[in-house]
């Protein structure tokens, strides 16, 4: 066999032959890395230039910004201690949930995923209805026991830094639990056993065998979970307002209201959150080198070391009920009560608020702009998404130097903070040649922007899941390339695909940051309304909203899990 013959054989996903010969030619491959580059790379560099425009001007502005300094120091602490906070509980959780007593192992390993599936803005608000100093539920009820008796306000304010960190950590915790629990699950036991052997105890063993062997687990999470806490926006928006605690990014949201903005202040506002996303993802590929090592691959023990406790069950429960069940109780009560007043009276509870908010034509056009864009951006990302996984899978059919460009493309939105990227987008799509701005088409530019590098690494763990038995059966059956693809890859992808659609489809109803720095008057989603409703002091509807967006979120989860399985809400 010539050699020419060998390398058309060679296959994508293993050794044997799949393709007879190329699907597409190099420029198409490289097209599609220019277009999404342009589209998630180019509103970045465009505003960073703007920053160091006419002399850098925009960090002289910067350095007079009142409490910049504050600012800043704020923004590096909610990152630093949110981030730890997150790392400490997400590494107890999932050891927690590895001892979990087999009849309620499969329903605890979800719960610390669950507080996930409610939107930021929806869980904060609910923690705010608990823990306003006056009349938070949870204070005026502990205001009612004999050691806060005594009490007008508090015992917890939430409006502080403290809970800003607190709030946050909680937040984030979930992703930590899991990266370790993945860890966890794929770790062998030999070194756990010998340790048992040699009359360790269950403490020690986690502390000296356990825990380090999670380092590289902890050590991504971690530098996940600080660019999430580096972006963090909603927690210090609704939270700090009232105690007037700003971070980087709402001083930036803060420039989008005032005409004309200014984009070079706010570009220089956003570079330390670059250079931190940019630092960390470095970190990361030069720790983790290529995608195999995020795999551990090891014996397991014959048998398990690990011993069931009820305790862990109960430390998880105590999570949930925190992260997700007060919250939300508190969220419900307060849409069904005339008014928002720290008080539980159950007799005077009604529907008007819900009434209220179901005819109003300027929320319902919010609800519906949202699903509708959702599903418009989610019909491009899809096949944006595949192809891009499916580039990164082929290494003997696109160039390596075009590989690391998609690769690259699909990586900046996971290391850039949404709030930035919208900031960014507002830049690119507010002025000529793309002139956008107060369009459905910005909304949905931007929610493809977003989402992209999700889209593509949910369908590239699908696609690396595939094999490549059925391709190659297809090959020596004598189809082409394009037959094969369509009549063997797409349905063995289809469950996948669906799973990524409908993840998507969460992500993009939860979104946020992003869509209230694009938002207009006419191109409002639920949560930029929701924003407003909130600023003018109908707290009860509010509520109502947070409901709707829950309801929808649980919907989007239900279908991933009916198409996609028990896995799919891990993939969130």
């Amino acid at each position: 066999m010539n050699r020419r013959a060998v390398w058309w054989g060679r296959s994508a996903w293993g050794s044997g032959g799949i393709w007879r010969r190329r699907m597409l030619p190099q420029s198409a491959w490289l097209l599609l890395a220019l277009v999404v580059g342009f589209a998630v790379v180019g509103p970045v560099i465009q505003l960073q230039w703007r920053a160091f425009a006419d002399s850098a001007s925009a960090f002289v502005r910067l350095s007079e910004l009142p409490r910049i300094g504050r600012t800043v120091q704020v923004t590096i602490v909610l990152a630093l201690l949110s981030s730890a906070l997150a790392v400490v509980l997400g590494t107890l959780l999932a050891w927690c949930a590895s001892l979990l007593p087999q009849r309620v192992r499969a329903v605890g390993e979800i719960a610390p995923i669950l507080p996930l599936v409610v939107p930021a803005v929806a869980a904060v608000t609910g923690w705010i209805f608990l823990l306003s100093p006056r009349v938070g539920y949870l204070n005026m009820a502990l205001r009612q026991l004999p050691f806060f008796s005594g009490l007008e306000e508090g015992p917890f304010d939430v409006y502080t830094v403290k809970w800003i960190v607190i709030i946050t950590g909680l937040l984030l915790s979930s992703f930590v639990y899991v990266f370790v629990l993945t860890g966890l699950k794929n770790m062998g036991q030999e070194l756990s056993a010998a340790a048992a052997a040699c009359g360790a105890s269950a403490l020690r063993r986690f502390f000296t065998v356990t825990l380090p062997l999670l380092r590289p687990s902890i050590v991504f999470s971690a530098g996940v979970v600080f660019l999430l806490g580096m972006g963090q926006f909603t927690a210090p928006l609704l939270l700090g307002r009232t105690a007037k605690i700003d971070v980087l990014t709402t001083e930036m949201f803060y420039l989008t209201l005032k005409y004309p903005i200014d984009f070079g202040l706010g570009a220089a506002l956003g570079l330390p959150i670059l250079l931190a996303g940019v630092v960390v993802v470095l970190l990361q590929r030069l720790a983790l080198r290529e995608q195999r090592r995020y795999v551990v691959v090891s014996a397991r023990a014959r048998y398990d070391m690990r011993q069931s406790s009820w305790w862990a069950a109960a430390v998880i429960a105590l999570y949930l009920v925190l992260t997700t069940v007060l919250p939300l109780l508190a969220i419900a009560y307060v849409s069904f009560s005339p008014f928002w007043s720290g008080t539980v009276h159950f007799e005077t509870l009604t529907l008007r608020h819900w009434v209220s908010v179901l005819n109003n034509p300027a929320l319902v056009d919010a609800v519906m702009t949202s699903i509708r864009t959702s599903l418009i951006a989610i019909a491009l990302l899809i096949p944006l998404g595949f192809a891009m996984a499916f580039a990164l899978v082929e290494r003997h059919r696109v160039a390596r130097p075009v590989r690391w460009l998609i690769d690259l493309i699909a990586t900046t939105p996971l290391a850039v903070p949404a709030s930035l990227m919208g900031f960014g987008l507002l830049f690119t799509y507010s002025q000529p040649p793309l002139q956008l701005y107060g369009t459905l088409a910005v909304l949905v530019i931007t929610y493809v922007t977003l989402m992209i590098g999700h889209a593509t690494r949910l369908q590239l763990t699908t696609l690396m899941g595939t094999g490549s038995e059925f391709l190659e059966a297809s090959h020596t059956s004598g189809a082409g390339a394009w037959r094969s693809f369509w009549k063997v890859l797409l349905p063995l992808c289809r469950k996948g695909v669906a799973s990524t659609a409908a993840l998507t489809f969460v992500l993009l109803f939860h979104e946020f940051s992003a869509s209230l720095m694009v938002r207009s008057a006419r191109t409002q989603v639920i949560g930029s309304v929701m924003y407003d409703v909130w600023a003018g002091g109908v707290y009860a509807e509010v509520a109502v909203l947070a409901l709707i967006m829950v309801a929808v979120t649980v919907l989007g989860v239900a279908l991933a899990l009916w198409s996609g399985g028990s896995d799919s809400l891990k993939k969130i």
